[in-house]
């Protein structure tokens, strides 16, 4: 959750918001592959929800 919220947050992030002690924390317990997915699935879901946030989808909302 950390990472997500860290690399997520563009507006208030510094230069080093995902620092080497969270990369460290992260690789103690995933292995390359592991982070790639992690990484990958922050991505798509941050790009969903900034595109729900141009059309006004409400959170929650299902398709019919």
């Amino acid at each position: 959750m950390e990472l997500a919220e860290k690399s997520t947050r563009l507006a208030d992030r510094s230069a080093d918001a995902v620092g080497d002690e969270l990369w460290d924390r992260l690789r103690a317990h995933n292995d390359e592959q592991q982070l790639s997915a992690l990484i990958l699935l922050i991505g798509v879901t941050n790009m969903f929800n900034r595109l729900n946030v141009v059309v006004h989808e409400p959170v929650g909302t299902t398709w019919s």
